[in-house]
């Protein structure tokens, strides 16, 4: 999501606090590159508050839920894949890595609530 507050001034707004800013501004700037290589269309602009009035938006895109989802979209991602090379596949096996790790924790709640046996 992209806000524009004023002429000359616009706000990229889907960045998380936890990604890796080197690797953000990467993904971002190939994209912006991609899109203007290919003349790609951005959509039509949107004038409302995506916080509170996004879920009325049919056609609007939505992000992966999990970070194994994201890995499922990076991997199939042309352009990501091109211009960041072999980057890319690095990065699916380090955090290919940290989903199995993540997946293998067997959480509190899942204790609590699966283990009744």
């Amino acid at each position: 999501m992209i806000r524009i507050p004023e002429p000359g001034r616009f706000e990229l707004r889907l960045a998380d606090g936890a990604a890796n800013p080197y690797l953000l501004q990467a993904g971002i700037l190939a994209a912006g590159l991609d899109g203007i290589d290919n003349t790609r269309d951005p959509g039509k602009r949107l004038d409302i508050n995506m916080y509170t009035h996004g879920h009325t938006v049919e056609v609007a895109k939505t992000l992966p839920l999990n970070l194994l989802d994201a890995l499922r979209v990076l991997e199939g991602s042309e352009v990501l894949n091109k211009r960041l090379g072999a980057l890319v596949p690095s990065y699916l096996k380090l955090k290919r890595l940290e989903w199995d790790s993540y997946a293998r924790h067997l959480s509190a709640w899942e204790r609590d609530n699966t283990l009744d046996a």
